[in-house]
């Protein structure tokens, strides 16, 4: 099996990710809730070029970016030493079962780790049980917290 090769996304990379961003979208919300490519990569590139916060890592396997995780830096955090929160990780459909998720996964805490970060933390859908097996597998820690959305396209928080 070839071996995986994972990095830190630079904005050369901007389309790669911006097509395994919309190959998440697919997966995850179908075809019509989907964006197209170009809004897609804008947003991406947006991200990179503005440098909120986020970040993506790429999976390469053969040379083909085969997995993306979309992660960001947080600081405080616990005693100061700030954590890495991971909004997204995806491996495409004939890429799993090869470790890549893994392998991303070890990748972001090597990353973290080197940033002098202390955790990570994530969320994924109560119901998905394939991701959460997944993670307890790596030695996650399942927390009992409880998650909050403020959605701003409904006028909440506004001072209308």
């Amino acid at each position: 099996m070839p071996a995986i090769v994972i990095r830190l996304a630079t904005l050369e990379d901007a389309p790669q990710v911006a097509a395994l961003v919309r190959t998440l979208d697919l997966h995850y919300a179908g075809a019509d809730a989907t964006q197209p490519l170009a809004p897609t990569l804008a947003m991406v590139e947006r991200s990179m070029r503005e440098a909120e916060g986020t970040r993506y890592a790429l999976a390469f396997r053969d040379g083909r970016p085969v997995g993306l995780a979309c992660f960001a830096v947080l600081r405080p955090g616990f005693r100061l030493s700030g954590l890495l929160f991971v909004k997204e990780l995806f491996v495409e459909d004939q890429a799993r079962g090869q470790a890549v998720g893994a392998g991303l996964m070890r990748w972001l805490a090597d990353h973290a780790r080197t940033l002098g970060l202390t955790r990570i933390d994530l969320t994924t859908e109560g119901t998905n049980m394939r991701a959460q097996a997944f993670y307890e597998r790596l030695g996650a820690e399942r927390m009992d917290k409880v998650f909050y959305r403020f959605n701003l396209s409904t006028g909440v928080l506004s001072d209308d």
